[in-house]
């Protein structure tokens, strides 16, 4: 039996919490390669829901901060992600979680995701515990989107503005979820974010690689499909492309 959805007040204020984080984590990206000296810091991933009848139910409350699974520390809810997919759904994780300033543990089994039956989870709805200075004013505008999806685009764009040549005179969109440490991380809705970039005539998509660039491409006609595993290889891509005719 699925899970019952999440409240729509809920959901765009964790995509708001996300995009929040994703603008942070992109700006820590983009001016550390820059050789800036910038700060950030993680208390873990604070757990936003449970949902009923969830493995987590019985151990996890709303307001606990999750800090590691199998005694590795977790900093984020992508390497939140990253730990639970490592796992077959049924497998038992042992979870690390911050409640009134006091650490517990408790071994939590994983089950399915409805979504994708590959997938494990705990069923728990999370965000970031992200704090950053940066030596260097940084202002978005997002146009109240939502979500983690534009990290890698946020990157790209923030050397671009602050006079490197990241386009090499081409059109460019990119996609993907950016760690603290330049990871990119798979995204939903590949297809209509691929439809998107060809509707906008962009020269080349950058995508997660994997099950993201593999998806793309079957909608991408004509559109070149780069795969990048991180933000220095989406530069290296980039400054390697044929010059635009």
């Amino acid at each position: 039996m699925p899970p019952p959805p999440i409240p729509q007040t809920l959901e765009r204020r964790l995509g708001q919490l996300d995009m929040t984080d994703s603008q942070k984590i992109a700006s820590v990206v983009a001016l550390s390669h820059l050789g800036y000296r910038v700060h950030a810091s993680s208390g873990g991933v604070t757990v936003l829901l449970v949902t009923k009848n969830a493995p987590a139910a019985d151990v996890i409350r709303p307001g606990d901060v999750i800090v590691s699974v199998n005694g590795r520390k977790v900093a984020s809810v992508l390497a939140l992600r990253a730990a639970l997919a490592a796992k077959r759904p049924g497998a038992a994780v042992r979870l690390g979680f911050r409640r009134g300033g006091k650490v517990r543990e408790a071994t939590i089994k994983t089950v399915a995701d409805p979504q994708d039956d590959k997938r494990a989870i705990i069923g728990v709805t999370a965000s970031d515990d992200l704090t950053v200075k940066l030596p260097v004013s940084i202002k978005f505008d997002a146009g109240g989107v939502g979500g983690p999806s534009a990290g890698l685009a946020f990157a790209l764009d923030i050397l671009q503005e602050l006079g490197r040549n990241v386009a090499h005179g081409k059109k460019v969109a990119a996609t993907g979820e950016l760690a603290l440490n330049g990871a990119v991380g798979p995204i939903g809705g590949v297809k209509q974010k691929t439809l998107g970039a060809r509707e906008a005539g962009v020269d080349v998509f950058l995508v997660p690689a994997g099950d993201n660039a593999r998806e793309a491409r079957r909608y991408a006609q004509d559109l070149p499909i780069v795969p990048v595993k991180n933000f220095q290889q989406a530069l290296q891509a980039l400054a390697t492309l044929a010059p635009k005719a």
